[in-house]
């Protein structure tokens, strides 16, 4: 698979990270955007491990294979002290929409990066947002 030209910064939402645990498109991004700094928030992180029991006991894959996929991953995660500065802006963009989005917002306002995200709610917020689609496209 060829590298892509780089994307600097990417703030992941937990849908991509669950597709790439258990090996959908995701999966590629990652690997093919190899100059791209991954981040996430702790709440993302979060929202992903309470959904592998779920995946592995759907998917017929093992606990164990989907914590380990999940550890491989080359995401940052950053906690809420980090962002903090961003929530009030964020809240006031997203919060009405979903304010379980309010975190990955927060992020992407702080390090000045693109979403990347397969939820709609991002949409028309003056941020850019990727689908998984939109970056294997790109490849």
């Amino acid at each position: 698979m060829k590298t892509l030209k780089s994307i600097g910064k990417l703030a992941a939402d937990a849908n991509p990270m669950l597709s790439a645990i258990i090996g959908g498109k995701a999966r590629d991004v990652f690997q093919s955007f190899q100059n791209t700094a991954f981040y996430t928030t702790e709440f993302n992180f979060k929202e992903v491990e309470k959904y592998i029991p779920v995946l592995s006991a759907k998917r017929e894959i093992q606990l164990d294979d989907l914590y380990l996929a999940l550890s491989m991953l080359p995401v940052s995660i950053c906690n809420q002290d980090f962002y903090r500065s961003k929530l009030k802006q964020a809240e006031k963009l997203i919060g009405e929409r979903d304010a379980s989005d309010i975190h990955l917002l927060s992020l992407s306002l702080k390090i000045g990066c693109s979403i990347w995200s397969n939820d709609k709610d991002f949409d028309g917020l003056g941020i850019e947002v990727f689908t998984t689609l939109d970056l294997i496209k790109r490849l």
